[in-house]
């Protein structure tokens, strides 16, 4: 089984790659694991670099650099197909369950479904959509990259859409998650996570990752959002409660 995490950056998506990653969903190695663990994130990120550095490069050769966080997004064109190729053999041949978590990747999603496509592995995938509100993934990227509140939105409006329209027009299942219920009911939410990928789970996992004070971004500077930022979060909602 192939495992993808999608999500916007600070929207718990490390949260939910290192409790698959100590129950045996391997989603890299030490030596990709990039970066280390940070003040932002003392939990880790569980980031594999080998998928990380593939997606920045789609997104240059695009004309995007990431470390801008620009909310106009140019559709990005494959440029990496030999090295999309060799990494996944790379996991595939050593892993039986293994996935990656890269909030980037919901803008490249449809690039790498085409060579899983080209490998004939789709019928392996299985995809884990985390969601966070708005508002507070924005607040929490002023707060790390001094990022306006609108620009965050704005992000987070383009990662998000993304992905959803990707997972509305293909049959991959997917399993939609709700940062905010993973803090709320950590336990609950990781039975429905791994009842979804058919595998057991250690449930003493979950205290070395999910902490009630992971998020301190419910409350602070307000901001309005518009309608159709309201309607894509409800939408996406709603699947979280399916």
């Amino acid at each position: 089984m192939i495992t993808i995490i999608l999500g916007m950056h600070r929207s718990g998506t490390s949260v939910v790659a290192g409790i698959l990653h100590f129950n045996k969903v391997i989603m890299g190695t030490y030596e990709t694991f990039w970066p280390r663990p940070l003040p932002q994130n003392p939990k880790g990120f569980y980031e594999n670099y080998d998928f990380r550095k593939i997606n920045d490069a789609i997104l240059f050769s695009s004309g995007y650099n990431v470390k801008d966080y620009k909310p106009n997004v140019p559709v990005p064109k494959i440029i990496e197909r030999s090295k999309m190729i060799k990494t996944i053999q790379k996991y595939e041949s050593n892993f039986k369950n293994w996935g990656w978590k890269d909030p980037r990747t919901c803008l490249t999603i449809s690039n790498w479904m085409l060579i899983f496509e080209e490998m004939e592995l789709l019928e392996k995938l299985k995809i884990i959509f985390v969601l966070r509100s708005p508002l507070a993934v924005a607040r929490s990227l002023k707060k790390r990259n001094t990022l306006p509140l609108k620009d965050g939105i704005s992000l987070w409006e383009t990662y998000n859409r993304r992905a959803i329209n990707f997972c509305e027009s293909n049959n991959i299942p997917t399993i939609y998650l709700s940062f905010e219920e993973i803090l709320k009911k950590p336990v609950k939410q990781c039975k429905k996570l791994f009842k979804f990928l058919s595998l057991p789970f250690d449930k003493s996992v979950i205290k070395d990752f999910v902490d009630k004070d992971i998020s301190t971004n419910d409350e602070g500077e307000p901001f309005v959002l518009s309608e159709d930022i309201l309607a894509l979060e409800n939408k996406i909602e709603k699947l979280t409660l399916l």
